[in-house]
């Protein structure tokens, strides 16, 4: 590796990362370069891809970091009007990421992954990258990306809140259930438990040891990073490192009728 590329690396990563995370005989493949960015009030990102070379040709990448946003982005042109934008961070070691035109690719231990979906494709990551939504206008050379969208048919957070119908939602009445989607309006998942005691939970789904998305397990009635193995409770405190810290937790409300998350933003 060159001493410029691992200075690179460094920069990135701080020091001390580097010079454990870098083996000799990684590729010689960089990282992307960074640009930092804003978004919108409403949580959208536009690029103007002509603005960024290492963006705009076929093949070429760009690490876009958003002002107050844990995850920093990976985004990927990998055909004429084609561009995927995922989490910039590999779920193994928390290297930055590359692109080598095909694959994203970690420098650090060969992890790779499908540019579309994030999923993996080559180990040692086991974990796939988070993917958010994206749209590009051909027209304007702008790619749009909305870092709040959310799954479909799950509801939205309006003013902070989300509300759950039990109609919508019937397993939330029983004790020991979860339930778990994305709103749009907050763009990351959360969970939402009915304790084994009858009392309601909800956390965010982010780990707060490198930000990889966690898993419900509903026999444990608690939640598991399968990045690092990090274990959380129900009410996201941590029972198993390397996370320190708890998730970030939600105010949970009941009425007659349904569930209410606040919070949520």
């Amino acid at each position: 590796m060159s001493t410029s590329r691992r200075g690179f690396l460094k920069g990135i990563l701080g020091t001390g990362a580097a010079a454990t995370a870098l083996p000799g005989c990684a590729p010689d493949i960089n990282p992307a370069p960074v640009t930092d960015v804003s978004a919108s009030d409403a949580g959208t990102v536009d690029l103007l891809v002509s603005r960024y070379p290492d963006l705009e040709r076929v093949g070429g990448a760009l690490t876009v970091r958003v002002a107050g946003e844990d995850t920093p982005l990976l985004v990927t042109h990998s055909a004429q009007n084609d561009f995927s934008v995922l989490s910039s961070i590999c779920t193994h070691a928390a290297c930055p990421l590359g692109f080598d035109g095909r694959d994203v690719v970690c420098p650090c231990h060969l992890s790779k992954f499908n540019p579309v979906d994030g999923s993996v494709t080559q180990r040692p990551a086991t974990v796939g990258l988070r993917k958010f939504s994206s749209r590009y206008n051909a027209g304007t050379q702008v790619l749009s990306i909305d870092l709040r969208a959310g799954e479909e048919g799950f509801p939205s957070a309006v003013n902070g809140e989300v509300r759950l119908p039990f109609a919508q939602f019937p397993t939330l009445k029983d004790n020991g259930s979860v339930v778990d989607g994305v709103p749009t309006g907050y763009g990351k998942r959360i969970f939402v438990f009915r304790l084994g005691d009858g009392s309601l939970s909800a956390v965010d789904s982010l780990c707060t040891h490198e930000a990889c998305e966690v898993s419900s397990r509903p026999a444990e009635q608690d939640l598991i990073c399968y990045c690092h193995n990090s274990i959380f409770t129900a009410k996201g405190d941590v029972t198993q490192g390397p996370a320190v810290l708890p998730l970030k937790k939600f105010t949970v409300t009941e009425t007659t009728d349904a569930v209410v998350v606040s919070g949520v933003q």
